[in-house]
């Protein structure tokens, strides 16, 4: 049975102690501008190519889901608000790009890989 999801509001997930982000649930326009990123770094090729095509997929999920966040500042401890930059900032701190890679971005893609079903 396919199942529809009308409740389509933003939502907060606790990513890190102290850091909380509010996501926009995926859609598909921003599975396929990540798909699109990813194949991108593909075609650009290299040894490590498949990596950072999977980081290019995570980053563009990120750019387009994440609405809002407590918890994140700059080096002075000031907070900021999520911004392509602050968010690629964000994204190079391992702990912060694993947990938006498993709690928002993982799910998607296993519900995709489930069809939904």
């Amino acid at each position: 049975m396919l199942k529809l999801a009308f409740d389509r509001e933003p939502f907060w997930l606790d990513m890190l102690p102290g850091v909380r982000v509010q996501f926009r649930p995926v859609s598909v326009a921003a599975i396929l501008l990540a798909r699109t990123a990813a194949a991108d770094v593909l075609r650009a090729g290299g040894d490590d190519a498949m990596v950072k095509a999977g980081v290019s997929f995570t980053r563009s999920l990120a750019h387009s889901g994440i609405a809002a966040w407590v918890g994140i500042g700059d080096a002075d401890g000031n907070p900021v608000e999520p911004s392509k930059e602050t968010i690629d900032a964000a994204l190079e701190l391992w702990p912060v790009f694993d947990a938006i890679d498993r709690l928002y971005v993982g799910p998607a893609i296993i519900q995709d890989a489930e069809k939904n079903v």
